[in-house]
């Protein structure tokens, strides 16, 4: 029998029935997809972190290193598991050229370190999850490479130092439980035992990882803090499982977020859908409601059947939503199942997907509960008399025709329309501004992030180019002919000198740590900061936001370092945001030890017509082998697979939301213009023409997709920022600022808008022409 009804319905209602089922299937899509997506993350990350065998924490140490000291901390520490110290040959990318490119890897911002399989743990895997094991003459590459630059099992990479090339076999690509994600500027290539003993007498400098497991991750932090109170070796960045998991989760975490947001809005806009259609559906039924209530069936039946109606639809479009998301779902795991593989099945993975599209499921059947329970109150004769079901009318008497000034006649009733019963068109309404809304945000995050501007997020200053010099050598020596020569270059607009040393600060508990501050003059490219500003004096250090966080710091507070032996209390003058190194750094002018100098850095400005690329090879040249980078290719590099899934996200959801506009439109129209439809007779009978009536249809409908622009964009910018600093908050970046491109984001999109909205008012009015003007006033 409920088949039969809702056949009916469906025959009766054809478009109402298709554009509801769309919107309650597309909703359980996305709710499925979204979980789907976390699950696999979830899953995929722990089975990456299991099979790899994760180091919980490592220390990265260039210079000389003292064994005997790591084999003594480690045997008297009770919390150690295990514990091994790798060796990682860094090599420029000047002498490396991946497949058949003729361009090497001089520019890339990576740092590329070769090494061995290591013995215990930290194992590094191939795309299956198994141990890499290659011969004489093979290598296996990071996944990195793999994506950037379209490499493929059976290329071949170049070494070369200058005098002699050595070839090898890509017959494995890496997946790296430290250094897979972009985000991390080192990668690490795997060689033969024998070829990496060759390669360490010919190329680079060996760095070593301190690597080790505990036996108890809650009490991580009480270890790190033992590290670096036992004063081992620490020039190099430090890391712990943590942040392993963080930065493995980020591109796809965001991504599983924003589809989840996507998948609300489009649960509110299926809700307003089916209040709309509800409250007309009565209002059309009222007469057979009186029938069935005169022949004895009762309210709370009634309710029920109405009930079953779109419980069957709901059901239906579920569960055609939940099939087609086993389809869909691969195009956001495409990028989880290349970067952390795919995990085991377990019993949960199908059946969390199946309890999201059962919320939706229950949630529609709540919603319609509570929309059929507010007609309770409603009796067949007030539904008789007025016509209508709890329609709200305003008063529209302050503005009579006859009062209209240098206003066309059909604008004018177009306007007085909309006023009067803008009950009615605030759910259209609303759904412009949802629709515009789910456009806006991404695309003004994805704006964001492709922006020269985002590299102050990064912890540094925006510039042309910067120049790395790593620890190696007579690094001091040659980081100040570097200063030199760029104090004689007249190219040279502006450049800044700054260090990285590692010094001791006193922590929220009481334990001194180990800190990355940066020192230098930082008013040369200042950075934005979320509170206060650069430091100016000696006394003055800025705090990187999550330190400020974790050691509960504002502007004004004080941190004690160890400077030169001796505490130094200093007063903390701005905090900023940096994704790198952790997120946990911070900048002062301090003296510097050059025996804890971690690396130097030199960002630069060049002079108006002075080509950066020139001046990139110039210098790369005069200090091979530091590092110079194009800040800008910095930011694709890093955050290009990021911006690559976005960009997905970003055309998924211009797509859903101008479909949902022209559904939405279309199912509007065709009920007002059933609702109307003595109304139109009436305006016919006296003289307006079927063009006029139409005119008036499409002011209605601009008037309210303006107005839903306008609060829109409002929304984007303001309740969409705050959804942006909640992401940006996982990777130490908790104020970030949409960058928003004007001519996209207030002029192109919201006219394609206004012009994909007009033309769908204008083809569902055509339907007016078939109408017989003498049933209509007999009506």
């Amino acid at each position: 029998m409920l088949l039969q009804i809702v056949k009916k319905e469906f025959q009766r209602n054809k478009i109402i029935t298709i554009v509801l089922f769309i919107f309650m299937m597309l909703s359980a899509l996305l709710a499925a997809c979204a979980s789907q997506v976390i699950m696999e993350l979830s899953g995929s990350l722990s089975n990456l972190l299991d099979q790899s065998k994760a180091p919980h924490f490592v220390q990265m140490h260039s210079g000389p290193i003292d064994n005997a000291g790591i084999q003594k901390f480690s045997s008297t520490n009770p919390l150690v598991k295990n514990q091994q110290t790798v060796e990682m040959l860094r090599i420029d990318g000047s002498r490396i050229i991946l497949g058949n490119s003729n361009k090497s890897e001089e520019y890339s911002v990576m740092d590329i370190g070769f090494v061995k399989q290591n013995p215990s743990f930290d194992l590094l895997l191939n795309l299956e999850n198994q141990v890499i094991r290659v011969s004489e003459g093979e290598i296996a590459v990071p996944i990195y490479y793999k994506k950037q630059n379209n490499l493929n099992i059976g290329d071949q990479v170049t070494l070369s130092n200058g005098q002699l090339d050595q070839k090898f076999i890509v017959t494995e690509f890496v997946r790296d439980v430290q250094m897979n994600p972009a985000i991390v500027s080192s990668k690490r290539f795997v060689v033969n035992d024998a070829d990496y003993t060759a390669l360490k007498k010919n190329h680079g400098e060996v760095e070593y990882l301190i690597e080790f497991q505990i036996t108890d991750l809650s009490r991580l932090s009480e270890f790190r803090n033992s590290y670096q109170s036992a004063d081992m070796p620490g020039k190099g960045p430090m890391i712990d499982y943590p942040l392993f998991k963080t930065l493995n989760a980020l591109t796809d975490g965001i991504i599983a977020i924003v589809i989840i947001l996507v998948s609300i809005l489009l649960m509110l806009i299926a809700t307003l859908c089916l209040r709309f259609t509800m409250i007309a559906t009565l209002e059309e039924d009222y007469r057979e409601i009186g029938v069935m209530k005169a022949i004895g069936i009762s309210q709370r039946d009634i309710r029920n059947i109405y009930l079953a109606k779109y419980m069957v639809m709901a059901a239906c479009a579920s569960l055609l939503g939940y099939l087609l998301s086993l389809g869909v779902v691969r195009l956001f795991t495409a990028n989880i199942t290349l970067y952390l593989g795919t995990a085991p099945k377990t019993m949960l993975q199908p059946i969390v997907p199946v309890l999201a599209v059962g919320v939706i499921f229950g949630m529609i059947v709540f919603f319609c509960r509570v929309i059929l329970r507010r007609f309770n109150r409603v009796t067949v004769v007030e539904a008789l008399r007025s016509g209508t079901v709890g329609e709200l009318k305003g008063n529209t008497s302050r503005i009579a025709l006859s009062k209209r000034k240098h206003i066309n006649v059909n604008v004018f009733l177009g306007l007085k329309d909309v006023y009067g019963r803008f009950t009615m068109f605030g759910l259209l309404f609303l759904v412009f501004v949802i629709c515009l809304f789910i456009i806006l945000v991404p695309v003004n995050l994805l704006n964001t992030l492709q922006s020269p501007r985002f590299i102050s997020y990064m912890g540094v200053g925006q510039s042309d180019m910067r120049i790395d010099l790593q620890p190696s050598d007579q690094i001091e020596e040659r980081f100040n002919e570097l200063i030199t020569q760029l104090n004689k270059d007249a190219d040279i607009a502006k450049f800044s000198p700054l260090i990285t040393s590692r010094f001791k600060v006193l922590g929220s508990d009481g334990v001194w740590e180990n800190i990355n501050v940066e020192t230098g003059d930082f008013s040369i490219f200042p950075l934005t900061y979320v509170n206060g500003g650069t430091p100016e004096s000696g006394d003055e250090i800025a705090l990187s936001d999550l330190n400020a966080k974790e050691w509960n710091k504002r502007v004004g507070d004080n941190v004690l370092l160890e400077v030169d032996g001796a505490s130094k209390k200093l007063t903390v003058s701005g905090i900023y945001q940096d994704i790198t190194n952790g997120g946990r750094t911070a900048k002062a002018r301090l003296p510097y030890d050059p025996k804890s100098v971690l690396w130097y850095i030199v960002a630069l400005d060049v002079n108006p017509n002075v080509s950066v690329q020139e001046k990139m090879d110039q210098y790369a040249k005069l200090f091979y082998p530091a590092k110079v980078t194009h800040l800008e290719s910095y930011l694709s590099q890093t955050l290009g697979n990021t911006i690559r899934q976005l960009k997905l996200v970003t055309g998924l959801s211009i797509a859903i939301s101008i479909s949902i506009s022209v559904l939405i439109t279309a199912l509007f129209l065709k009920m007002l213009l059933a609702k109307d439809v003595s109304q139109i007779a009436i305006l016919r009978s006296i003289g307006f023409t079927l063009e006029d009536i139409r005119k008036q249809y499409q002011i209605r409908l601009l008037l309210v997709s303006g107005l839903g622009i306008i609060l829109g964009t409002l929304a984007a910018n303001t309740i969409g920022q705050k959804f942006v600093h909640l992401l940006g908050s996982f990777m130490g970046a908790s104020k970030i600022q949409f960058v928003v491109n004007p001519l996209v984001a207030y002029l192109i999109l919201p006219l394609f808008f206004m012009l994909i909205v007009a033309l769908t008012t204008v083809v569902s009015t055509i339907s007016m022409k078939k109408s017989n003007i003498s049933k209509l006033i007999v009506e």
